[in-house]
């Protein structure tokens, strides 16, 4: 047997509220107040058992309607129905009672079966609307805002509508630093500003999606229209003062077919807004099939990237770096690619960026990190002297405490001089926090590694990071050998960088280096290696070993 639900009678009358115990309690488990301040004391501490509330309207210390008026104003209380025990007809009374948000009303006759057909009334009345709005701002519950939705679209002929994905950005740091109660309130107030907005436009429908996450269909006769509500909802909130950062991200699809799943419509804005979280000053994503696919594709690499670990699907390949003075190839950076069971080859431009954002580019580093470790103690076992290999380091291991102890650790299991081993960074992350790259350089020189800046001169610090870090190498890409009316300036650039390396004792790397003339240029400029497509594409291990030792 099912629980009762509890019903609250709140009287003064001591035999009144027998007289209802006497009718319901078979049914519910009755509790009861004198006034409607015991009455409130008793909800503060029973409301999510409370399913009916009967209230008589004269009472001391705290009547009827004061009860209704401090009732009303608490959210969680908003689905509980009230229903008013009267002793006669007062029109004025019952408007009054009304106003204030009562449900029903029970003449104090007390006819048995009136009273039991309106109470269990009620209570299914409530429970009804409780699926259909949101308990906590009112509005419209995911499902019955995908039905009305859909009766909308299908009522909508020659009519745009467009479905907007709503939500805050970072609301669980919000939630988790201030408090559920605080995110409860942040909540609360895009629902109000979602309601004004469109009680305002007139049009479209919305509802409470889940958490932080709103839906919005509506329709549209130019885009201006979907970003002025977008925007409307965004000051309404922003006018709320609020001790944190607070912004919204939004995902818009545009309904090309109105018989779609409205759910899906939803899955595809969703999925808009998703780009909003990884962009920085970009609150609003228009949904395109482009987009689609590429999420797509990046899922799929999620999806596959722990096995394709496991099973060593990446595989290391050696682009050479040549030695300008000799001709001749000394050393490689270790570069990865992706071949999958069936042969297929995921593009590093398709897979590192994924793993960037993800976090899974740090496995894959150790992963290269330690087959190259793996090829030079090869080297070494085999009575040769390799020439020294540079792996790349992610921005997002040099951000983990453990990435520098982890290094030192491989070269030591394989029994490898740290000095065969050189750490590329790119340029952009010198200018990120240049106390903690500082740090870690210092900490990696002591340890015998040889750092090396790629991408140089692609960011805007450049001088700066060659002032304050102590670099080994500095690589610059040929970009700047630009053809057409900026190839002078370009030289002009790589010569000036050549020098300024040499002044401060650095080695200096060209890479991307396709053509004889450049060739030529950088050796007539005092330039250290080169590295490209002119004398070596990235290779295989057996390859490059065939290259460098001469193995067949």
């Amino acid at each position: 047997m099912g629980r009762k639900n509890h019903i609250l009678i709140v009287d003064d009358g001591k035999l009144v509220r027998a007289a209802f115990q006497e009718i319901l309690r078979d049914e519910y488990f009755i509790l009861e107040a004198e006034n409607g301040m015991e009455a409130l004391d008793i909800l503060s501490r029973e409301s999510e058992h409370i399913a009916l509330i009967i209230l008589d309207l004269v009472m001391p210390v705290m009547d009827g309607f004061q009860f209704l008026e401090e009732f009303g104003r608490i959210d969680e209380y908003r689905f509980i129905p009230v229903i008013v025990s009267t002793t006669n007809d007062d029109a004025d009374n019952e408007c009054r009672c009304l106003e204030l948000g009562a449900w029903d009303f029970i003449p104090k006759e007390f006819h048995k079966e009136i009273i039991r057909f309106r109470v269990r009334n009620a209570i299914e009345k409530s429970r009804v609307r409780f699926l259909e709005y949101d308990s906590l701002t009112g509005v419209y519950s995911q499902m019955k805002f995908y039905q009305m939705t859909r009766d909308m679209l299908d009522s909508g002929t020659g009519q745009q509508f467009a479905f907007i994905h709503f939500d805050i950005d970072r609301f669980r740091m919000i939630n988790a630093f201030y408090g559920s109660r605080e995110g409860d309130r942040l909540i609360g107030i895009v629902a109000n500003a979602i309601r004004g907005a469109m009680e305002e436009y007139g049009r479209g429908t919305f509802g409470r999606i889940a958490g932080d996450v709103f839906g919005i269909c509506m329709p549209y006769d130019s885009s201006d229209d979907i970003h002025k509500i977008i925007n409307r909802i965004r000051r309404e909130i922003k006018s709320h003062p609020v001790q944190y950062y607070l912004e919204t991200c939004s995902g818009i699809y545009l309904i090309e077919d109105r018989e779609m799943d409205v759910a899906v419509m939803y899955d595809n804005a969703a999925l808009a807004a998703t780009q909003c979280k990884d962009q920085y000053m970009v609150h609003d994503v228009l949904y395109t099939k482009e987009l689609s696919e590429r999420l797509i594709q990046e899922q799929n690499i999620i999806d596959e990237m722990d096995v394709a670990l496991e099973e060593e699907q990446f595989i290391v390949y050696f682009q050479p770096k040549y030695d300008l003075e000799s001709m001749s190839p000394y050393g490689a950076e270790a570069l990865v690619r992706w071949q999958r069971p069936n042969g297929t080859l995921v593009s590093p431009a398709d897979f590192v960026p994924v793993f960037e954002k993800n976090g899974f580019i740090t496995k894959l580093d150790y992963y290269v990190w330690e087959k190259v470790c793996q090829f030079i103690r090869g080297e070494l076992d085999g009575g040769r002297e390799p020439a020294p290999i540079s792996v790349n380091v992610s921005r997002v291991n040099l951000y983990n405490p453990q990435f520098m102890e982890t290094l030192i650790n491989l070269v030591e299991k394989y029994k490898i001089p740290p000095r065969y081993l050189h750490l590329e960074l790119t340029e952009s992350v010198f200018s990120e926090e240049a106390r903690t790259i500082q740090s870690a350089i210092k900490y990696l020189h002591k340890a015998g590694f040889t750092i090396m800046m790629d991408d140089f001169g692609s960011g805007y610090s450049s001088l700066n990071v060659l002032k304050d870090l102590d670099l080994d190498v500095l690589k610059i890409d040929m970009k700047f050998f630009s053809k057409g009316n900026t190839a002078e300036k370009g030289a002009k650039i790589i010569e000036a960088v050549i020098k300024m390396a040499e002044s401060l004792d650095m080695t200096v790397i060209a890479e991307g280096v396709e053509e004889k003339g450049q060739v030529d240029m950088l050796t007539n400029l005092g330039c250290d290696y080169i590295q490209g497509y002119y004398f070596a594409k990235p290779m295989s291990q057996a390859q490059y070993e065939k290259l460098t030792n001469g193995i067949e």
